[in-house]
């Protein structure tokens, strides 16, 4: 229910603390509440009723609350942890919780600006909206003008514009100058659509990236394709100055760092402070020893990453904006280098929509983890994405090696992805909020590989979603009046763990899921709990649920949300002297960009609004299909096995579509494999007809298997009729038959 007020706790506890005084007074009475699913309707009327019986004294609050139209969020106790905070002088103790405050665009401090010009309009550049050709040169040719102007804005107006069309060819657009800002007309129905044809893999081959190196020596990571990519220098190496050894201790908390030469360091410097050794282990492991099988931190101790501002130069020691977030001792071998980092740079109103209709399964292909990806931040300061929607995305925007990052006010909805937003790799203060997700994506709202400060902050998940923290080192995340879904289930290889390490702080979480209890968060057990050191936990409410309690650091105010609702901002008020303008505009502005109608993106609405038909030939899509249905190292696949030859076939249809079909179909006739075990090759017929085209499969799968992937058929039978196909299944096979 908008505006969730009621206490979660045992059913055979007593109601022992103050209720809620209420923030915003009642509207009117005898209003049916209006809920966001059959869970958060159930869990309401549950509690209201227990709330009657065992508490007949408040019998008069209960009614009240029943009837109300709007609710705001109650004035729940004071957190216990947020009163030490505030009383404490020196923060570098670990009982007391970080300053999350300094997260977001501008450290929180500004709100995000409506750049104003130059423009520069993709129209005049040659983009046609609507016209079912490619708009991707121009678009290129726009964000060039833009770069070479210093930045400007690139703009979209409304209607659908085409990226990725010729299956043969699809790069990123890249910009790799600050100050420059695409923009559209809306996320909605109405405004801007960024539509990727084909997936910017192409036709394959399909390897999943495993952070390897390739001939070049570059991370294969940097080959994902991105429909807009936003990066540094390379590997954000700033030339000219040194690396500076840090020669003294540092208090978690402090802002000043001391350096051996602060030679070459100047005020507005963005600058990285590492340090690498098992001796950190101490703090941000909190005593915890790791499973043999968690090889990384074993063999080489935890390790940081921080980006930070530098604010200025006194003496021998660099004055950083943002609080260092670890104890560093003096004989850590800390060192503060400087990056070079490009700012203000940002992605607003706009639907990016990519093709992505098929089962979703992990790491099974590049196709299922990062066919179609959103926006990807490398190297950025200061940058936002605001205001969009993200339609059929394997992954929406990704974060790395970026700073003071806002990630605010979107919409995640279509087929199940790999992941929504993930702030990874040495990042730090960012934050990601203001988020609603339709469906429910392999890892959610992420983190990883040595982020920190990160704040997620007022997301709406999906039931079945999960908080996903994925292992090498991220530290101090702030999950910040989120409404679950849960945060047991987290995705990372063995080598990588655990998850997360120390200061992950759930404040005023919404529980809303079915997981077994206790909820053990040290389980060595791999593909169990999520594996981190000693999460806090801060008035977490919603469904009754049992923590473990020695795998946690606290379980505060269990059944009911504290006072300040959203930490973030209490920190942020705490720090400013008030609350930015910016947090109540932008909570606003969410409501709005919540209620607008999305563009069409569903099965049902292909025919009509997002059918692309192009030329190709049966073999052209037959090499594609087997490439795709490969073995991967990384995970599990369906080999199939074709004929050698077949008669030439021309086809005019949706290409993308086709071969979706023929995924799920073969993905649904075989047993679910298992990471790296062999699968045997699955012998598919194909038949050419003067009429028609069939393909048949057998049915390899068991019953089990056949339940697990449900989704797979569904997909295939859905989609089957748009291809001017029909699709039967029966006890034995698979059949496929296709007009010519």
């Amino acid at each position: 229910m908008t505006g969730r007020w009621f206490m979660t706790m045992q059913e055979s506890e007593m109601p022992r603390r103050s209720l809620p005084q209420w923030r915003k007074p009642m509207r009117r009475i005898g209003f049916r509440p209006q809920f966001r699913n059959e869970v958060s309707r159930t869990s309401f009327w549950r509690y209201s009723k227990f709330m009657v019986k065992y508490s007949l004294s408040r019998f008069t609050w209960v009614f009240l609350c029943l009837g109300m139209a709007s609710i705001g969020w109650g004035e729940g106790k004071e957190s216990a942890h947020w009163k030490s905070f505030q009383s404490a002088t020196d923060r570098s103790s670990a009982e007391v919780l970080t300053d999350y405050s300094y997260a977001g665009y501008e450290h929180g401090e500004k709100a995000i600006p409506d750049v104003q010009g130059p423009v520069f309009k993709v129209t005049d550049y040659g983009a046609i909206p609507n016209d079912a050709i490619s708009d991707e040169e121009a678009i290129r040719k726009t964000v060039a003008a833009a770069e070479k102007a210093g930045g400007g804005v690139v703009l979209f107006p409304a209607g659908k514009f085409l990226i990725w069309a010729d299956r043969n060819k699809a790069d990123v657009i890249r910009t790799s100058k600050s100050g420059v800002v695409i923009r559209g007309a809306g996320c909605g129905k109405d405004g801007t659509v960024i539509r990727a044809i084909h997936s910017g893999y192409r036709t394959g081959p399909y390897p999943v990236p495993k952070g390897t190196k390739d001939a070049d020596g570059k991370d294969d990571w940097s080959k994902i394709p991105y429909f807009f990519m936003f990066e540094g220098s390379e590997g954000g190496k700033k030339e000219g100055v040194k690396s500076a050894p840090v020669t003294g201790a540092v208090k978690r908390g402090s802002f000043a760092v001391p350096v051996k030469s602060t030679e070459g360091f100047k005020s507005g410097d963005w600058v990285m402070l590492k340090a690498g050794t098992p001796k950190l282990d101490a703090e941000l492991m909190a005593g915890l020893q790791p499973d043999p099988t968690w090889t990384r931190i074993i063999k080489d101790g935890s390790s940081i990453s921080e980006l930070h501002q530098v604010k200025e130069v006194q003496g021998s020691s660099l004055i950083l904006k943002e609080p260092v977030l670890v104890n560093l001792g003096e004989d850590f071998e800390a060192k503060v280098s400087p990056v070079a980092l490009i700012e203000q740079v940002g992605v607003e109103d706009m639907a990016l929509q990519g093709g992505w209709k098929g089962a979703f399964v992990h790491h099974r292909s590049a196709l299922d983890d990062e066919g179609w990806d959103g926006i990807q931040f490398k190297g950025v300061a200061n940058g936002w994405v605001r205001r969009c929607s993200f339609l059929n995305i394997n992954t929406g925007v990704y974060l790395r090696d970026s700073v003071a990052c806002s990630i605010l006010e979107n919409r995640f909805a279509g087929n199940k992805g790999h992941y929504d937003v993930a702030i990874r790799s040495n990042c730090s203060f960012n934050m990601m909020g203001l988020t609603e997700e339709t469906t429910a994506p392999q890892h959610g709202a992420s983190t990883g590989n040595r982020s920190a400060g990160t704040v997620v902050w007022r997301w709406l998940m999906s039931k079945a979603s999960t908080v996903d923290s994925h292992g090498n080192g991220p530290y101090a995340t702030l999950i910040d009046r989120v409404d679950g879904g849960t945060m047991t289930r987290s995705g990372g290889p063995a080598p990588s763990f655990p998850n997360h390490l120390r200061w992950m702080v759930f404040w005023n979480f919404f529980y809303d899921s079915d997981d077994e209890q206790p909820i053990n968060f040290w389980n060595y057990e791999k593909g169990k709990e999520a594996k981190f050191v000693k999460p806090l936990f801060v008035g977490l409410h919603g469904k009754p649920v049992t923590l473990k309690q020695d795998s946690v650091e606290a379980n505060e105010c269990p059944g009911a949300p504290v006072t300040p609702e959203s930490l973030y901002e209490g920190q942020l008020k705490l720090r400013l002297g008030k609350i930015p303008d910016w947090v109540g505009l932008a909570r606003k502005e969410w409501e709005k960009v919540k209620a607008l109608e999305l563009p069409p993106y569903a099965a049902t609405d292909i025919e009509k609004h997002d059918l692309h038909e192009e030329e190709f030939t049966l073999a052209e899509m037959l090499k594609d299909w087997q490439a795709q249905m490969a073995n991967q190292e990384l995970g599990w696949a369906v080999p199939i096995e074709l004929p050698t030859s077949v008669p030439e076939v021309k086809w005019k249809r949706d290409y993308v579509l086709l071969r979706t079909v023929l995924q799920a179909m073969a993905t649904y006739a075989n047993p679910v494999g298992k990471k790296d075990a062999p699968v045997p090759a699955m012998k598919v017929s194909v038949e050419v007809k003067p009429g028609e085209v069939i393909f048949q499969m057998p049915m390899q799968a068991d019953a089990k298997a056949q339940k697990k992937n449900q989704d797979a058929l569904r997909v295939a039978k859905e989609l089957a009729p748009t291809c001017q196909g029909v699709l039967v299944s029966d006890p034995t096979s698979l059949k496929l038959t296709l007009k010519r």
